[in-house]
């Protein structure tokens, strides 16, 4: 397909293979916020958690701070342990909260050859791809990101603006809570306006994967052509399935007790051995094509052939081949086994001594019980 085939005409849903190409070339979906906005959330928390060691460790340090004008400073050194601490376990938690939603977006993956420089995209046409239309919506999300945080901001703090004034002739604890307090409103709300313009950034950068990956009709017929492979190889693959399928049953069959079909699309092999467990078991099962292939070798070796519908369909879509059959089909299997050790003459579940000859169709098929 020509490069230049629109995203209007891409209406095929994305494949596994292309979304995993995706993923492995570092194409995927990620908020380039939702780290930023994760630690400032992160960080708020801890921070208000500690708020209260925070400012007696703050308080102590501006009384000594103002107690020692007239001091040498290394002896304020040790004032500075607590708060610094602090600050740091609040950038630690930070930190830990970007890097674990930036793991969970990415996987836990990462590119190295996505972290060096790309010259090319400085090069050509790509520079001027810079300023299409997804470039203007970013730019336009980001105007509308500042202008809300400006306007939390300023609506947060202009009734704490005429009381600055009052706080110069305050004490240090005075100053401390009337600072902490606005400064707390104002980054509760700038974080939820963040959280709510990352999620939306989140989605629409998912949307926009979601897209790019799709396929037109022509790409998705070439996928499917090479996922499949050389039609005439697929062919031998099945033929030869067929062959390793009916060679199975060639053994498996004359080995059975009887064969239940429905009447002519499935027939399912049934056997019972008491050394071979305590209840019947499936041996050969099959279909179409493969049910005839059933029946021609349950006749060519005298193998009573039972038509019971139900029980042919429930064994068929239940059982697998070298299983027991179910507990609810014990009665409908013993009466076709009593049958069978009738026409038969063999004891229940006792090995027979040589092959039967073979039976006429009217002897050997009979209608279930």
């Amino acid at each position: 397909m020509a490069d230049t085939e629109s995203d209007a005409e891409k209406t095929e849903f994305i494949s596994t293979r292309r979304e995993q190409e995706a993923w492995d070339q570092g194409r995927i979906p990620v908020g380039r916020d939702t780290a930023g906005v994760a630690a400032m959330m992160a960080g708020l928390v801890s921070l208000m958690v500690l708020a209260p060691r925070l400012r007696d460790a703050l308080v102590t340090l501006t009384r000594e701070s103002l107690q020692s004008v007239d001091r040498p400073l290394a002896g304020l050194v040790r004032f500075f342990y607590a708060p610094f601490g602090l600050a740091l376990l609040v950038l630690a938690v930070a930190a830990v909260a970007a890097t674990a939603v930036t793991a969970a977006q990415t996987r836990g993956r990462f590119w190295p050859e996505l972290a060096l420089p790309d010259f090319e995209r400085m090069t050509g046409n790509k520079l001027f791809r810079a300023f299409s239309k997804e470039f203007l919506a970013d730019m336009g999300l980001l105007f509308l990101k500042v202008v809300a945080v400006v306007a939390v901001i300023a609506s947060a703090v202009k009734e704490d603006l005429w009381s600055l004034p009052r706080l110069l002739t305050a004490s240090p604890e005075v100053q401390l809570a009337a600072v902490f307090r606005p400064m707390t409103q104002v980054a509760v709300r700038v974080v939820a306006v963040m959280g709510v313009f990352a999620a939306a950034e989140l989605g629409l950068s998912h949307w926009r994967f979601r897209e790019k990956l799709k396929m037109t009709k022509e790409e998705a017929k070439r996928e499917l052509k090479e996922d499949e492979g050389d039609p005439m190889l697929k062919g031998r693959r099945k033929r030869r399935a067929r062959e390793l399928v009916k060679g199975r049953i060639a053994v498996d069959v004359p080995r059975a007790d009887a064969v239940v079909v429905n009447p002519t699309h499935i027939a399912v092999a049934i056997r019972y051995r008491k050394d071979e467990g305590a209840a019947p078991r499936v041996i050969a099962k099959g279909k179409g094509q493969t049910a005839e292939t059933i029946r021609e070798l349950a006749r060519a070796n005298g193998i009573p052939i039972v038509e019971d519908i139900m029980l042919a369909r429930l064994l068929f879509k239940r059982v697998k081949v070298g299983k027991a059959i179910p507990a609810e089909t014990y009665r409908a299997v013993a009466a076709i086994l009593a049958f069978v050790y009738r026409v038969t003459g063999r004891k229940p579940g006792a090995a027979s001594a040589a092959p039967l000859k073979p039976r006429p169709a009217a002897v050997s098929e009979r209608s279930g019980p």
